[in-house]
């Protein structure tokens, strides 16, 4: 639901692999809200200040992992003078699943989509699920390595076949067209597919049926603004607003 509030089991990863990459596996309970906020942006419910408290219920769901020992009890990290450390299980939970993790908390989605995302693949451990990644570095977050895979580029192909109509595709955004500014030698293969939604194929799930699934929760970008999509955390609510702001920034740079 759009207002849920976040669950313990929902921050279980994103915090492992926080310690994973933080010096010796360490990272304090402070450090840790400061970086979860920052990287999965509450939203809603989460954002709200507790009544008579300094804490948003999002912080108050990380400190609940050290007072209800969450990660503890499942052997993931210990807590010891006041820092987790992340054990050997916990590494081991965060490298089989390191790709997702990374896809999840890089591409800007909107924080229901996160929270949703997380579950998922926390309670889908024992059935492999696997990312179409974005093909984009700029603006990726700095605990995260974009990186390129095959099924990316077969998702990127239907999916610049989909939305092409007469042998032309065009930004959704900014409406640019490469091959007539271009040429028609310079200016193919030049637009970027733009993930709305985090997009992954189940072990249940050809890759035919993924990508028919994909296609409504994608969008042809020019490089710019999806550069600018990620710069600016415009998440898939905030499109239609970047998009009206082009128009309007149109409009008066003719005036």
């Amino acid at each position: 639901m759009e207002n849920s509030r976040i669950k313990e089991s929902e921050l279980v990863l994103p915090s492992l692999y926080l310690m994973s990459k933080s010096p010796q596996g360490r990272i304090s309970t402070s450090e840790l809200i400061q970086l979860l906020t920052q990287i999965m942006k509450p939203q809603g419910l989460d954002a709200q200040i507790l009544q008579g408290r300094t804490d948003t219920y999002f912080s108050q769901k990380v400190r609940n992992l050290k007072s209800h020992n969450t990660l503890m009890r499942y052997g993931y990290a210990i807590y010891d003078n006041g820092t987790f450390q992340i054990t050997e299980n916990g590494n081991q939970l965060v490298e089989s699943n390191k790709e997702n993790i990374e896809y999840i908390l890089s591409s800007n989605f909107d924080y229901n989509d996160v929270k949703t995302t997380l579950r998922k693949v926390y309670n889908s451990r024992a059935s492999r699920i696997t990312p179409y990644s974005e093909i984009i570095t700029e603006g990726a977050s700095k605990y995260v390595i974009t990186k390129t895979y095959e099924r990316s580029y077969k998702l990127r192909n239907a999916a610049i076949e989909h939305f092409s109509k007469n042998g032309t595709i065009t930004c959704d955004c900014c409406g640019f067209e490469f091959k007539s500014f271009y040429g028609a030698t310079l200016g193919t293969s030049c637009i970027e597919i733009h993930h709305l939604k985090p997009i992954f194929q189940y072990a249940s799930m050809s890759m035919v049926q993924t990508i028919e699934n994909a296609l409504n929760n994608l969008l042809p970008v020019c490089p710019n603004c999806h550069r600018v999509i990620h710069k600016n955390s415009i998440t898939a609510e905030k499109i239609p607003e970047f998009k009206q702001n082009i128009m309007n920034n149109r409009h008066h740079s003719l005036v």
